[in-house]
């Protein structure tokens, strides 16, 4: 049965059938309706008082939502990022973020070599545009274990923070990761 008969259904065993039948709007136009428009809907009194105090129970008792934690600092990212740590190939990952910096998703950009992974700007950015993410963090694996960057990772991050500016998409940090350190441009100073 789909929806509309499931409410359909519920609808008769909250008012009563012969009240129902006249009913012409969607359940959901009927919950958010005050006592007035209730009324402009052919409702009864009785039947009124029944569908606002379903409604009411509807709203006081409805799952609560978390949110995700935000990402504020590199330890929250480095938690993202299990996976790329152990692989034994560079890798390029961005972790896509909402206007409160929680997380959207982790998106695998590019797998490498075993020293190198190289990648486009546009190729970075393009899962942020389609998740209409307002930020980003940058990470990529070095299987050597050493997490220092090097001048080509300084080079990429630097025309990273430009292209998300020109995007609209701020960069918030490149974090490059190994088996057991990290390393945070954001809190070297270096973003």
């Amino acid at each position: 049965m789909d929806a509309t008969g499931s409410d359909r259904l519920l609808l008769e065993e909250l008012i009563g059938r012969q009240a129902s039948r006249f009913i012409n709007v969607q359940m959901s136009e009927l919950l958010e309706s005050d006592e007035s428009q209730l009324a402009i809907f052919g409702l009864a009194p009785v039947a009124r008082r029944r569908v606002l105090a379903c409604a009411e129970v509807a709203r006081r008792y409805q799952p609560r939502v978390s949110l995700p934690e935000p990402i504020t600092g590199p330890a929250q990212a480095v938690a993202h990022l299990g996976e790329l740590r152990s692989f034994d190939r560079e890798a390029l990952a961005v972790l896509l973020l909402d206007t409160r910096l929680g997380l959207i998703g982790l998106e695998l950009i590019a797998l490498g070599s075993v020293a190198h992974v190289s990648v486009e700007a546009r190729e970075v950015f393009a899962p942020a545009v389609s998740a209409r993410a307002s930020a980003i963090v940058i990470a990529h694996n070095h299987p050597s274990g050493s997490v220092e960057p090097s001048p080509q990772d300084a080079e990429f991050t630097r025309a990273m923070v430009q292209a998300g500016h020109l995007l609209s998409i701020d960069v918030l940090d490149h974090v490059i990761v190994a088996r057991r350190s990290y390393y945070s441009f954001k809190r070297s100073g270096r973003l």
